[in-house]
């Protein structure tokens, strides 16, 4: 069963700074304890439990997790469901002209962001998920800013191919094996890619260092183990795509997430 969308946790125990971190889907942040401080441009917005971060496909982020008693938690909902031409209509017509993506909560948004994350989505059919999202894209849309997060109604190459080489982060990947099981040539696939402003590389080094971060938050902590479920024969290899990229190095990261 595909799903519509999918719920991802993060946890700090102390300050957890990050770089350059890309959402791969139209993605909404809820912080649940302590708070984010996201660089957003030229400056720094600290962003609490009674606010929302909007982020488009493809956004990269900067910021610094911040424990409050010991202690950081946040719902990252990474949303796969495309909405209607009418709901994004809508949204515009609500747009208050918002020049940050920070998104005051309410009650009602609450509720339905806690049933998404309660929902054990593989005893829901998918036609069921998009009912609630929908749902969740109403109240949005009703407040101006679910076209801030789907900049049109399509789903782009570069997000089906990061949720294609997301279901199987340590596999190669040939580049002609992919584009085969999109039943395009590779050419086709580079220049896919290249026409949304990326390459193939990139998107699966961001799809494997991401799935590090994942693993690492469900209590993954041996390095070595780390390089080979994302895809790398070398735990130095590793070590270094995740500092160039991340800012801090595996093992930094790791401390950040249980003392």
């Amino acid at each position: 069963m595909s799903h519509q969308y999918k719920v991802s946790i993060f946890r700090a125990e102390q300050s957890q700074k990050l770089r350059n971190v890309k959402l791969h889907s139209p993605s909404l942040i809820q912080i649940i304890t302590g708070s984010k401080r996201l660089h957003w441009r030229d400056s720094a917005l600290d962003v609490s439990h009674s606010e929302l971060i909007f982020c488009q496909a493809s956004e990269s982020l900067s910021f610094e997790n911040l424990p409050q008693k010991g202690r950081f938690l946040s719902r990252v909902f990474s949303l796969y469901l495309v909405p209607s031409e009418a709901m994004i209509e809508l949204s515009k017509r609500n747009d208050q002209k918002r020049h940050c993506p920070v998104l005051k909560s309410n009650s009602a948004l609450e509720a339905t962001l806690n049933a998404l994350y309660l929902f054990e989505q593989h005893k829901m059919s998918k036609e069921t998920q998009s009912y609630w999202v929908n749902g969740l894209y109403q109240q949005l849309a009703e407040q101006g800013v679910l076209h801030g997060l789907f900049s049109n109604v399509s789903t782009t190459f570069t997000q089906q191919l990061s949720r294609y080489l997301a279901n199987d982060p340590s596999s190669e990947h040939p580049l002609e094996e992919v584009a085969k099981d999109f039943a395009i040539s590779r050419s086709t696939l580079i220049r896919k890619l290249k026409h949304e402003g990326t390459q193939y590389r990139q998107v699966l080094v961001d799809v494997r260092l991401n799935h590090a971060l994942g693993l690492m938050q469900d209590g993954q902590n041996n390095v070595a183990l780390l390089a080979q479920l994302c895809g790398y024969q070398s735990e130095e290899r590793f070590s270094q795509r995740f500092k160039g990229k991340f800012g801090l190095t595996p093992s930094d990261y790791i401390k950040t997430v249980t003392q």
